[in-house]
């Protein structure tokens, strides 16, 4: 029997070999289950054992099939039992023999966590020693190289100089503890494979190989040599260096009998991102009858989801082989947010923000602690509610809060009680109580003191039991195999041989985020039935009638690890170790034997400014090219959308529910200026009431500030009405320190370590304030924080106008003046130019511009109504805080006698334009519409979204 086949790529790679089976063995009426058969990975068996069993049509004894990882296994079993050490036990282990042998390579990262990273990179590179049989004798000569010293940082010199004691040390490690690691276990079988018997078997036959590791061809060519072996390839080597790299070693010739050309249709379509990809796929599906028969080449397993949301209404059965990262899984969020939360803990207390993170996760404030989740997820949001000081209560705004402090809060549980009551739901003030303490414990305090691992899969066993048990974990399947994978992953540092170890706490969480970062989740499903969702490597020997290749652009296909993070690139090919190229060839290899073998072919790519379609396709273009002497060659589909573009100024016209609201509304200086800026922005804010949520668990913004010195001048100032302050020693004292006690409870609770400079600030400005105040001619303090309501009538109809007055002085010559404090940037003063506002005309846009602000005239006629004021001489002013201390901090609407002598036309003129811009509110023939002339503030409105 010849010892060599090769099939053509545009073959049936697994119906060719059930064919070889039936004609060589089942129809000589030969025993099938003396057959071992060797694939580079599981999935080609699982195919090869359907096509036999369909053709043989009754039960039968199976031939043996392995992986090639399986069958080494298989034969280094033959030689006695052992151990596969786990990848977290190499890495500890890695990590004490460099403590020994290489302790220079350990500076900057002596921490096990912090040499996680480096240990799993010389892991890999230690097992690609290995795998290619690389001796010691080039490593001496690395070494050697590296005490002159390579062009990169001293501790990879370090390392590399070590690299020989290292590996040494690694494998007398691993035969102490009778263990192997996969690299190790191929060397040694590669070392012993001519002592190993296989008498069960009649023929190994290894099947659909490409690129052999040199251990690989060292094992397969002694059995090939004992005539042991037969091989089966797909390919020609007069196409493919590989193959002919294998011809050489097994001197022989690898050419398929009959050379089929490919016969497939090939289509190529172009997306603008991973939804339009995934879009373009699902018409793609539409299209093919016979989706048993097809395939989707997944490049990158991110996007799965995207791709499954897609094509999920259009497919009944589909197998997804490849995995999905555990780190985009809702219960990797939630341990994030457990993590984060014990990492800003301090002093005993909790940064809010991540507490409230995790209780408010999903998977937390639903948790079925009562028969009914609504209890749990109600008192969560009491206490975010809290908290964020929604409800008014003394925890609301801290920046850090104790869990004792949220347990004893009576209003947490009140609030929580009256809502529940309206609900109908049946709870007590204790359950509650025992329900937080249980939160508490399972996210926060069971996790405060943990000190190794051990304890760490203590905490996180709890977790997970709780969730399995509590949460809708299991209302999503996805969600119960992260949950399994966690578990997993939980016995492994459970097992691990440090898990008894001290750690700090910082380092377990690193260590355990590094682990999670190369976790993947398998999806349920048969190989066997319905649509297949593979990678690209998943395919090989395998042949589908369609095939739909996913993101099919530079990087990803082929997804080529250029730069080796850790081992220089010189090193790793000297030493021969040039898998760069060989991984091209590799996945160009599989890529053109797959769709070589199909009907109809789709290659789908993003096309953009930051991504090049695939150099396979371009490959492919080339080829027509050359075969039909033209450029054109190939046409691209192009993703398109339908898009209905909405009116850029959005109109909302005035019904008659609108205009009963606009005359029943209560006006303001600030509505009357909004609606000057922006008549949409106006109806948000006053006439639909709509406001931004208020978090006082955010950094205090200006407007903390502004209401902070608001409250803190009403305060101080308060003491004065109906006398002229007296800007002394003893008070500047009493005013700092209700300012040290202000600032504290509502502002330094909010901040971090940079609160002192907020302080710093404003004490300075507070100050200079304060030396201006004791200069100016105030003969009384009239009031502060003053209300004023007035019905003003304009053009036959009265508007009700309300306006809070920051303070009214009367000064030393007896006239009154009306302030308003300004904390940020004051708004620019009304002209007083009559003529330039009556040239410009009454329309709102112009008004915007000639009187910009209508505050201070309102003010003043507001407080000039006021029979207290009616016959006194006075002025309205803005203070500036900012500028407190210059004289420009005060700046009055009126500054020479020519103005006050006109002052009366003044006003008129104002209050004439202020009647116009009431009228345009009431018109019911003029909508709301949004002002897009600044665009800095149309970026800066609460409301921005709403009005595009």
């Amino acid at each position: 029997m010849e010892q060599v086949i090769s099939y053509s790529e545009s073959e049936d790679f697994i119906d060719n070999l059930a064919d070889f089976i039936e004609s060589r063995f089942l129809k000589r009426g030969k025993d099938v289950s003396r057959l071992s058969f060797v694939f580079g990975g599981k999935r080609p068996s699982l195919f090869l054992k359907k096509e036999l069993s369909r053709r043989i049509g009754r039960g039968f004894f199976s031939p043996a099939f392995f992986s090639v990882d399986e069958f080494i296994e298989y034969c280094v079993l033959k030689k006695g039992a052992f151990t596969r050490i786990s990848d977290l036990d190499a890495c500890h282990l890695i990590y004490s023999l460099a403590q020994e042998v290489a302790p220079d390579i350990l500076e900057g990262r002596g921490s096990f966590s912090r040499f996680l990273p480096w240990a799993r990179e010389i892991l890999t590179f230690i097992e690609q020693l290995d795998l290619e049989d690389t001796g010691t004798q080039p490593l001496e000569t690395i070494q050697l190289k590296a005490r002159i010293g390579y062009d990169v940082p001293e501790n990879i010199n370090a390392l590399l100089g070590s690299i020989v004691s290292l590996r040494e040390a690694y494998h007398r490690a691993l035969a102490g503890r009778n263990a192997y690691s996969r690299g190790l276990m191929y060397l040694s079988c590669s070392r012993s494979i001519q002592d190993i018997t296989f008498a069960e078997f009649d023929h190994i036959i290894f099947c659909g190989f490409f690129y052999l590791h040199k251990t690989e061809q060292d094992i397969i060519k002694k059995l090939y040599e004992r005539n042991a072996a037969l091989l089966i390839f797909q390919g020609d080597e007069d196409q493919w260096s590989v193959l002919k790299d294998a011809a050489k070693l097994f001197s022989c010739r690898i050419k398929p009998a009959e050379d089929k050309p490919p016969e497939y249709r090939l289509s190529v379509l172009a997306g603008f991102d991973v939804h339009s990809e995934a879009c373009l796929v699902r018409e793609v599906i539409r299209k093919i009858p016979r989706l048993e028969k097809t395939a989707i080449v997944l490049p990158l397993p991110e996007h799965i989801i995207p791709l499954l949301c897609e094509i999920g209404g259009e497919v009944e059965d589909f197998n997804v082989s490849m995995g999905y990262p555990l780190k985009r899984s809702s219960l990797y969020s939630l341990l994030e947010a457990v993590f984060k939360a014990q990492e800003t803990r301090g002093g005993g207390a909790y940064y809010s923000k991540d507490y409230l993170r995790v209780v408010s996760h999903p998977l937390i404030k639903n948790l079925k602690i009562f028969p009914n989740p609504s209890v749990t997820r109600v008192l969560v949001h009491k206490i975010e509610e809290i908290l964020s000081g929604i409800e008014k209560t003394s925890l609301g705004g801290s920046l850090f809060t104790s869990l004792t402090e949220i347990e004893h809060t009576k209003d947490v549980y009140d609030l929580a009680l009256t809502t529940m009551k309206r609900m109908d739901i049946e709870v007590s003030t204790d359950e509650l109580k025992q329900a937080l303490r249980a939160l508490h414990t399972l996210l926060f305090y069971s996790w405060e003191k943990v000190g190794d691992f051990f304890q760490f899969c203590a905490a996180l066993s709890g977790l997970l039991e709780t969730l399995t048990r509590k949460s809708f974990l299991s209302s999503y399947p996805l969600n119960l195999k992260m949950a399994q994978k966690l578990f997993e992953l939980k016995e492994k540092f459970e097992n691990a041989s440090f898990s008894r170890e001290p750690f700090t706490q910082d380092d377990m969480f690193r260590i355990f985020r590094h682990a999670l970062g190369n976790e993947l989740i398998s999806f349920s499903g048969s190989p066997l039935k319905g649509l297949q969702i593979l990678g690209l490597l998943e395919t090989r020997s395998l042949s589908f009638e369609s095939v739909v290749v996913m993101d099919a652009n530079e990087t990803a296909l082929p997804a080529l690890k250029i730069y080796e993070p850790l081992i220089p690139r010189e090193v790793m090919v000297s030493l021969g170790l040039n898998r760069l190229e060989k991984e091209e060839e590799i996945q160009h290899y599989q890529f053109r034997r797959l769709i070589s073998s199909a009907k109809d072919v789709y290659l789908v790519y993003q096309e953009k400014d930051t991504k090049e379609k695939s150099r396979f396709i371009e490959g492919l273009i080339w080829e027509e090219q050359k075969r039909l002497t033209r450029i054109e060659v190939l046409p691209v589909s192009r993703a398109a959308f339908k898009v209905k573009v909405l009116p850029k100024r959005l109109a909302i016209k005035k019904d008659p529910g609108i205009l009963r609201s606009l005359e029943n509304l209560e006006y303001s200086a600030s509505s009357i200026n909004t609606y000057l800026r922006c008549p949409l922005r106006f109806y948000y804010q006053y006439v639909l009431g709509l406001k931004e949520a208020e978090d006082s668990l955010e950094e205090p913004q200006g407007r903390d500030i502004g209401t902070f010195i608001h409250e803190l001048l009403q305060e101080s100032w308060g003491h004065f009405v109906g006398k002229k302050p007296r800007i002394d020693e003893a008070f500047r004292k009493d005013f700092f320190l209700l300012f040290d006690k202000k600032f504290a409870d509502e502002i330094e609770r909010k901040t971090r370590s940079d609160s002192f400079l907020i302080r710093e600030v404003l004490e300075f400005r507070l100050k200079r304030l304060l030396d201006y105040e004791r200069r100016r001619p105030v003969k009384e303090l009239v009031c502060v924080e003053k209300t004023f309501r007035l019905a003003i009538p304009f053009n036959g109809a009265e508007f009700k106008f309300k306006a809070i007055i920051d303070r009214i002085d009367r000064l030393d010559d007896s006239s009154f003046l009306v302030i308003d404090y300004k904390t940020g940037g004051a708004d620019g003063l009304p002209s007083t130019d009559i003529g330039k506002i009556v040239s410009a005309g009454f329309q709102r846009e112009a008004l915007k511009e000639s009187i910009g602000s209508f505050q201070l005239p309102l003010y003043l006629y507001m407080v000039s109504s006021d029979k207290r004021f009616a016959r006194a001489r006075a002025n309205a002013a803005l203070y500036s805080i900012r500028e407190a201390g210059s004289e420009g901090s005060l700046k009055p609407l009126f500054t020479t006698q020519e103005q006050f002598r006109d002052k009366e036309r003044i006003m008129a003129t104002y209050f004439e334009a202020m009647g116009s811009l009431l009228a345009e509110i009431i018109d019911p023939g003029v909508a709301f519409t949004a002002d897009e002339e600044d665009s800095r503030q149309c970026q800066n409105c609460p409301f921005f979204y709403l009005c595009r």
